[in-house]
């Protein structure tokens, strides 16, 4: 998925805190429903879909912003030169007459975009309101106590590994502690161990049963 450093740039003064862009997509100069001088810059966010419309031979930019739980569908039309996303958008109006919704309609058009701009675009909005790619709150108080949430969730994850880590430690300090006790109550009653295969008594320092040959058990 593409992100363009100027269609970022012509975004950055209005995003949220935390707000990552995701795709970005700006309308052709040339080519059918494309524009010259006042092209539409399309972002895509982890929170929502902002719609950059300059006016006025671009000296004037009106930003729309549209969350994805108000989208309820998407779809692509490829031309041979151009391309065109349609979103069909309940309980939302456009500001002006510019905007991206006409008055009485629920479906608007983001024309005149390259074709891979328009596959990506439509892609990763399908995905989002699929539940395919989850989104955070767009509601900044909202953001907020998700992120508090995560931060207590991650305190208390680090808290229950560290806790592990610990219970771990204490496993295998008990268990060196285990063999040296074996290790000076063998010392103890001799220096010798005694084969668990068939009760040959054999050196403390041996590795494998002087009768039988099997592998000694310390």
């Amino acid at each position: 998925m593409a992100i363009y450093q100027k269609d970022v740039d012509a975004i950055r003064k209005y995003l949220w805190q935390d707000e990552q862009i995701q795709v970005t997509a700006t309308q052709r100069k040339i080519g059918p429903g494309g524009s010259l001088i006042t092209p539409t810059t399309v972002v895509l966010t982890n929170k929502r879909v902002l719609l950059l419309n300059r006016a006025t031979f671009g000296f004037r930019k009106d930003l729309e912003s549209i969350p994805y739980s108000m989208i309820a569908s998407v779809r692509v039309e490829n031309g041979f030169i151009s391309s065109s996303v349609f979103l069909r958008v309940g309980g939302y109006s456009s500001p002006g007459e510019r905007g991206f919704l006409k008055p009485g309609e629920q479906e608007g058009e983001i024309s005149g975009l390259r074709k891979i701009d328009a596959n990506a675009l439509a892609d990763f909005i399908e995905r989002v309101i699929s539940n395919d790619i989850p989104i955070e709150a767009s509601n900044p108080q909202a953001q907020n106590e998700v992120q508090s949430d995560v931060n207590n969730a991650s305190a208390q994850d680090i808290s229950d590994l560290g806790s592990s880590n610990s219970k771990q430690k204490q496993k295998a300090k008990d268990k060196k502690a285990k063999a040296e006790t074996a290790k000076d109550s063998n010392s103890n009653l001799g220096g010798y161990i005694y084969c668990t295969q068939c009760g040959a008594k054999n050196d403390i320092n041996a590795n494998f049963c002087s009768q039988c040959g099997a592998k000694l058990k310390k």
